[in-house]
């Protein structure tokens, strides 16, 4: 019977974790989120030993990632070009190496006294200390973080001031509540003065929410080119001239808007030492108008490749990666991977990082904050370039992921560096989904998937910061 027991909740923290990604884009059940955090924090935040422990964080870190990286899958098989039954090992392998680091720090529960206000500050705070090492360990993976779907509810107002994270730690701190509550529902008082301040939290994010931390300026009208070009196109050489042909074509009736911003490595054979094609680019451009376009260039000092942002015409400066995506950007164990697999010979698995101070830039006397495709997810570099800049810029190409549920969850992560920020964003990408985000991290207009297009819209720069900017994850 105890076995039987067993495995019944096994299969119960699996299923809470399944539900957690629902909360996310396209889906955004966040309802959801809170059904499956409070039935993994009745099952943890019972007395259990520290094989158990484990196992159920392990079950249920399982079924968040495999319902919520699923699109890893279509990057493996589809661009990687690995058979579907390695295709399915590898997104195991990756998901149950995820779901491990998810589960380790839930070791430490044991050391809590099994007191209700110990433990539900014990719970929230382990899930915090989660989601911290996940965005840090081997370059990091910030992704699902729980107060990350939280840019409509009732919490949103918390957003610029303790950051996504912060809201994570939010909800599980009501999550364990409610778990205590079924289980010690005999210590009515302090139950009542938890339940209380739970409230109180809740509550207070619609005041805050009124809140305008950051100041508008000077409209300003931007274009967004999308060319969905297929990546077996992008990469060739002899199609260079007619992906470029694509580009100019799509931008033709944005000349002369004040920023023009084309997707990530949308110059992929550009080089530091050619410069007639960025010279070419330029005499396009209105003398107000500002090119930011993404490109790999090849630097010969170094001999190294980076994955970079420069801008032309009255926009000056220019912007290489520092956050790199394994496998994708780079191989680790690269004189012992590559060759194994197509998925290890990746065209752009050969960049390297940028420094981590670089200038900033500017469109015209708009000062920029440029997050390149997977950066947009480290909220406190973010946050940090945010500071004294008026716009954020994110760029990508997320061709890699199909038409899968990946796409929908990186344009959220966009509008919830928006709101942490208070200021407005600019994501153009080579597919889909692009879009003009505000200030307040909702989206103005935004592109269809699969589709060359471009998209007009004006946007407000702010000055000024949130308390996240300045404050952050420090």
């Amino acid at each position: 019977m105890s076995a039987h027991k067993n495995i019944l909740k096994g299969l119960a923290a699996a299923a809470a974790g399944a539900l957690i990604p629902l909360a996310f884009a396209p889906f955004q059940l966040v309802i959801l989120s809170f059904a499956g955090l409070c039935v993994f924090a009745w099952l943890i935040l019972q007395p259990l030993s520290l094989k158990q422990l484990f196992w159920t964080a392990l079950l249920f870190g399982f079924g968040l990632f495999a319902v919520g990286v699923s699109w890893v899958y279509v990057s493996i098989h589809q661009y990687g070009e690995a058979t579907v039954p390695l295709a399915l090992l590898m997104t195991f392998v990756f998901v149950l190496f995820l779901a491990a680091i998810f589960a380790t720090p839930w070791l430490v529960l044991s050391l809590v006294p099994r007191k209700p206000v110990c433990l539900i500050l014990g719970f929230a705070s382990i899930w915090l200390l989660g989601e911290w090492l996940r965005g840090w360990f081997l370059t990091g993976f910030p992704w699902l973080y729980l107060g990350q779907a939280h840019l409509d509810t009732n919490l949103s107002g918390w957003l610029p001031i303790i950051g996504s994270q912060g809201v994570g730690f939010l909800q599980a701190a009501i999550c364990a509540t409610a778990a205590i509550i079924l289980q010690h529902h005999r210590q009515k008082p302090a139950l009542y003065f938890i339940s209380a301040l739970a409230i109180v939290f809740y509550l207070a994010s619609a005041l805050l929410d009124k809140i305008e931390w950051t100041a508008p300026q000077q409209p300003r009208q931007v274009a967004l080119v999308q060319p969905n070009i297929p990546l077996q196109d992008k990469w060739n050489p002899a199609l260079r001239d007619a992906n470029l042909q694509r580009l100019l074509d799509l931008s033709r009736d944005h000349w002369n808007t004040d920023i023009l911003v084309w997707p990530e490595a949308a110059l992929p054979l550009t080089t530091l030492g050619n410069n007639a094609l960025l010279e070419q680019l330029t005499g396009y451009l209105g003398p107000e108008t500002s090119l930011l376009t993404g490109r790999l260039v090849f630097n010969p000092d170094n001999r190294r490749f980076y994955n970079n942002l420069i801008g032309l015409g009255a926009a000056r400066g220019e912007y290489s990666k520092r956050r790199l995506v394994p496998f994708g950007e780079y191989v680790p164990l690269e004189d012992q991977l590559r060759g194994l697999i197509e998925f290890f010979d990746l065209p752009m698995s050969v960049i390297s990082a940028g420094d981590a101070q670089q200038e900033t830039l500017l469109a015209g006397n708009t000062k920029l904050a440029i997050a390149l495709c997977y950066e947009i997810a480290y909220g406190n570099q973010v946050a940090t370039d945010s500071l004294d800049a008026n716009l954020l810029i994110t760029i990508s190409n997320d061709t890699w992921f199909g038409d899968s549920i990946g796409p929908h969850q990186h344009f959220q992560l966009a509008q919830i560096r928006a709101r942490e920020t208070g200021k407005p964003l600019l994501r153009d990408t080579n597919n889909g989904i692009s879009g003009v985000i505000d200030h307040r991290g909702h989206v103005l207009a935004k592109t269809e998937q699969f589709v060359a297009t471009s998209l007009s819209a004006t946007v407000v720069p702010h000055i000024g910061s949130t308390p996240f900017s300045r404050w952050g994850q420090k």
